[in-house]
């Protein structure tokens, strides 16, 4: 748990050069609940918090434009956003995650989590 909570802070040093993170307060909200979810293992619920901090800070936060052009259009947000969507909404006859899943692919699901913390830190950071 420690671990990936040291990954977090890492990766937030690494990407705003110590400076930290300057979040609107709905989006250090989310955020907080981001990193509890993601140091106690839930994937998907990180994965979706990465999502929802994203958008409070793109509606609220002060990004500039061209950032906000790539964390709305660019192909890896994009990836975020679909994924996030399929998660949420049973859009699709097939599943978009099951319990199987979580079993069997927990390691391509923390991966898919630690992508989407990684998009959402270097779109707050890139101001």
């Amino acid at each position: 748990m420690l671990r990936r909570r040291d990954w977090i802070g890492a990766l937030i040093d690494r990407e705003s050069d110590g400076d930290g993170l300057d979040l609107s307060p709905q989006a250090a909200a989310l955020f907080d609940e981001l990193s509890h979810c993601y140091s106690a293992g839930a994937w998907l619920a990180a994965l979706v918090f990465a999502q929802a901090t994203l958008d409070a800070e793109l509606y609220q936060g002060d990004i500039d434009g061209l950032t906000q052009n790539e964390a709305r259009f660019g192909p890896d947000y994009l990836w975020l956003r679909n994924r996030r969507n399929h998660l949420l909404h049973a859009d699709d006859p097939r599943p978009a995650v099951t319990l199987a899943d979580l079993e069997q692919d927990a390691v391509r699901l923390e991966q898919e989590a630690r992508r989407a913390i990684t998009l959402l830190i270097k779109a707050v950071t890139a101001r």
